[in-house]
């Protein structure tokens, strides 16, 4: 596996819309990109294995990167306290740092398609862990969440940075700087980021760079219809031409927010979202007691493929289903989860193909008898 395959590294999670749109991304698309997805318990399931099995129903037998996800690990952990031996136990056992984070490489170890993104929580454990890794023969992961709700202290930062460049890696080695929320601020001021990277470029010139991060909204409230920047992408862009010499891979959260959103209880207002290379279109509409929300939803569908953005040649599963939602089709676009889905779908694909002509690109499954 060679890290210079790939051109994107989304961060995704383990949750059903997101793993339904890499599902349905053509084959070929997903051997072009490295999905970075943190492991959790999926949906109801009684065992983690069902966890992985999900993630290769969606990747098939491509090569994706695993983290452990850390929200859902201190649920676990909770859980694990008041009584719960399924798959919280699972969970915490693998998360647990002992001899080298010793359960998380003979997980890694195991399975050949799975690249390692190194845990961090304990950093005592951190040169043990990195030389079972070197055993192991793989490429490895570097995460540093820089925001949000667990961000890496400075000084952990520098020790972590310290031990790395202190190795050789054969197979080499992904840095992911992850800023989770990003604005126009941020665009403004990337040249910190540029900054950081030329920093850790010194340090270890053979290391691959990810600028990571999203400017998906939390709220649309009031809105009929828009765009919006991918602030994300602008700032890769502006990061990469500063950054001469440098090796990047473009990574966002495939247009998924960083953080939760609770977004209150009740039924959302129908809104289909169309992604494009450098924005997100979208048409809203507000539920009320006279119009059913497949209608909405439909009254939307229309007005996205009557729009001068919308490409009737992109056959894309995403594109197939604001057709089906257009006449109408039951297996269209029918609540917020599907919506969803299609977003990701369409953003994943036009994020690859950045720097393609989409109309050259052929989209559909090869024929197998």
């Amino acid at each position: 596996m060679l890290i210079s395959n790939y051109s994107y590294i989304p961060i995704l999670s383990l949750k059903p819309a997101e793993m339904a749109a890499l599902e349905e991304l053509p084959a070929k698309d997903k051997r072009l990109m490295l999905p970075l997805i943190s492991l959790k318990k999926w949906a109801n399931s009684k065992s983690f294995i069902k966890s992985t099995e999900r993630i290769e129903k969606a990747i098939g037998k491509n090569y994706w990167i695993a983290d452990i996800d850390k929200e859902h690990l201190l649920l676990a952990k909770q859980r694990l306290a008041d009584g719960d031996d399924g798959v919280s136990a699972e969970i915490v056992s693998l998360a647990a740092s002992n001899n080298g984070y010793e359960n998380w490489v003979n997980f890694i170890s195991t399975n050949e398609n799975i690249i390692p993104t190194i845990q961090l929580s304990d950093l005592s454990a951190l040169d043990l862990q990195l030389s079972n890794f070197s055993n192991i023969n793989k490429t490895i992961v570097v995460r540093f969440e820089l925001s949000g709700s667990h961000p890496i202290e400075l000084g952990d930062f520098s020790f972590v940075v310290k031990k790395l460049s202190e190795r050789k890696y054969p197979q080499g080695i992904l840095i992911v700087l992850d800023y989770g929320d990003v604005n126009r601020f941020n665009l403004i001021e990337y040249y910190k980021n540029s900054n950081l990277v030329k920093q850790l470029n010194a340090l270890m010139p053979e290391a691959y760079f990810c600028v990571s991060g999203t400017s998906f909204p939390y709220s649309f409230a009031g809105s009929y219809r828009g765009e919006i920047p991918i602030f994300e992408r602008q700032i890769y862009n502006k990061v990469v031409a500063d950054c001469q010499g440098v090796k990047f891979i473009y990574s966002d959260r495939g247009s998924t927010r960083a953080s939760g959103n609770d977004g209150g209880s009740g039924t959302p207002p129908p809104r289909i979202d169309y992604p494009l290379k450098n924005e997100w279109r979208f048409i809203r509409k507000e539920l009320n007691d006279t119009i059913e929300k497949e209608v909405l939803y439909q009254e939307a569908a229309i007005e996205i493929m009557n729009s001068e953005y919308w490409d009737a040649e992109l056959r894309l599963w995403g594109t197939q289903m604001i057709e089906k939602t257009s006449l109408g089709d039951q297996y269209g676009i029918t609540s917020a989860n599907r919506a969803t889905a299609v977003r990701i779908n369409l953003h994943l694909y036009q994020q690859l193909h950045y720097f393609d002509v989409l109309k050259s690109l052929d989209t559909e499954e090869d024929w197998v008898d």
